[in-house]
């Protein structure tokens, strides 16, 4: 990892040798180790040092982007010259800002020494809990135990200085028997002192053993009570398809001509918020505007999108501190999501359903079919079990479901105090922190036979 001092000094340097008009350069640099283990056993240790540096430059309203994965003068001067040349090919983008001018991000606690300083053997020993909590149960178990360390720095010719040291763990099981009935949990932390791998193989296992035997049921609108995580997967989607400037003003988004409009229920308000310690903290974007919190949809109601220098400029706005990396031309979006929690606990949702569904998580969600109406489609997976006057009764047979989550999420009728966070599923720094809601009458659409 390349220390704070030493990598704004790269940066800060090769700005004054910038041939181009105006230049940014965004330094992410990170070090992640990993182990995987499948049938109880691990089978692979790795650890990747990386640092992907990338320029932006302006020649009047010519934009060049390119990137390196060499962090030093000369890397990062060949970068810039590239940037450059690419610049002068290119088309005038008329409605281009100019880069923008930050003053500094506040301070973010999102680094953990002990994570910092994980070792494969304290890895490989947290992985061995998990495993005697499965073999006590006469199970197997597979998946990964993941740490990384981040850093994250911009800087551009409008004197913008930004950088942020983040660190973070996964550890993700999945719990399986003899006749492939599986069961899963996942833990996600600034700190692997905060992932207990006992207490995660533990809720695994009893999903797997709960999950014996399903019943099959026939599809059609059904209460569900969604976990955490099935929440933060449906919430994934519609950050990438609604939650962004760029959608909304494209066209694409639900929130499309409908700002200001009730597009979920009263009970519903979705955020995002890069200084939340209670997700993973982000202090700023890639274009080192601060961030701040940001109401998505309050209440129920459609209340706007997060944006970056570009489509803000294009709204008359400020922009809110949601700028991507430039290299990936998707537009703003949000990194820190929040669902506003409740005021029941998640046995209350379940006390409350006369005929309904737990949902542990989901499976290849497809929210591309209908993006002005949010319509998704998705299976539910590694634990699904049928409520009964308010009682889990039995395992049931994975579904899938097609529904509006604009009609899904305007049928909430609870939502818990307890929130968990979940990492953003497509990777990179980021995470939603849900609550477990309950929603009535959620739309299945087909069955399976495990």
């Amino acid at each position: 990892m390349i220390g704070r001092d030493e990598l704004t000094a790269l940066l800060t340097d090769a700005l004054a040798n910038s041939p181009a008009d105006e230049t940014e350069l965004v330094a992410y640099t990170h070090q992640t180790s990993l182990t995987r283990f499948a049938n109880s056993v691990i089978h692979q240790n790795v650890r990747e040092d990386n640092n992907y540096l990338i320029a932006r430059v302006a020649v009047g309203k010519r934009i060049g982007v390119t990137s390196t994965n060499r962090a030093d003068k000369e890397g990062l001067g060949k970068a810039i010259e590239r940037a450059t040349e690419i610049a002068k090919q290119s088309p005038e983008q008329h409605d281009y800002p100019g880069l923008p001018k930050a003053g500094p991000a506040p301070e973010v606690v999102a680094h953990s020494a002990v994570t910092a300083a994980m070792t494969p053997a304290e890895r490989a020993d947290a992985v061995g809990k998990a495993v005697d909590v499965a073999k006590a149960a006469d199970l197997t178990i597979s998946g990964a135990y993941r740490v990384a360390n981040i850093s994250l720095a911009v800087a551009n010719s409008k004197g913008t200085r930004q950088h942020y040291d983040a660190s973070d763990g996964f550890l993700s099981v999945f719990a399986m028997d003899d006749d492939g009935i599986s069961g899963s949990s996942t833990a996600y932390a600034v700190g692997v002192d905060d992932i207990d791998p006992e207490a995660v193989a533990t809720i695994a296992v009893d999903k797997c053993k709960a999950a014996a035997n399903p019943v099959a049921i026939e599809p059609g609108p059904i209460d569900v009570v969604l976990e955490p995580r099935a929440t933060s997967e449906i919430m994934e989607w519609l950050n990438f398809t609604a939650f962004g400037a760029k959608q909304v003003q494209e066209g694409q988004s639900f929130m499309t001509g409908r700002i200001g409009e009730k597009v979920m229920g009263d009970n519903v308000t979705i955020y995002d918020d890069g200084l939340d310690t209670a997700g993973i903290p982000i202090p700023f974007d890639y274009e080192g505007v601060p961030k701040r919190r940001v109401a998505i949809v309050e209440n129920g109601i459609a209340k706007g999108p997060v944006y970056d220098s570009q489509t803000a400029a294009k709204d008359g706005v400020e922009s809110t501190g949601h700028a991507g990396m430039a290299s990936f031309r998707a537009g703003p979006g949000p990194s820190n999501l929040f669902i506003a929690a409740g005021d029941s606990t998640a046995e209350d949702l379940v006390k409350s359903v006369k005929r309904g569904l737990l949902i542990t998580r989901f499976h290849y969600i497809n929210g591309l079919l209908d993006t002005r109406k949010a319509l998704f489609t998705g299976m539910t997976r590694d634990g699904t079990f049928l409520i009964e006057d308010g009682k889990i009764t039995t395992a049931v047979k994975n579904l899938r479901f097609t529904d509006s989550m604009l009609r899904a999420y305007s049928n909430v009728d609870g939502v818990s105090r307890d929130r968990e966070t979940a990492g953003r599923n497509w990777g990179g720094i980021g995470s939603v922190t849900a609550p477990t809601m309950l929603i009535r009458d959620f739309k299945f659409t087909g069955s399976t036979e495990f």
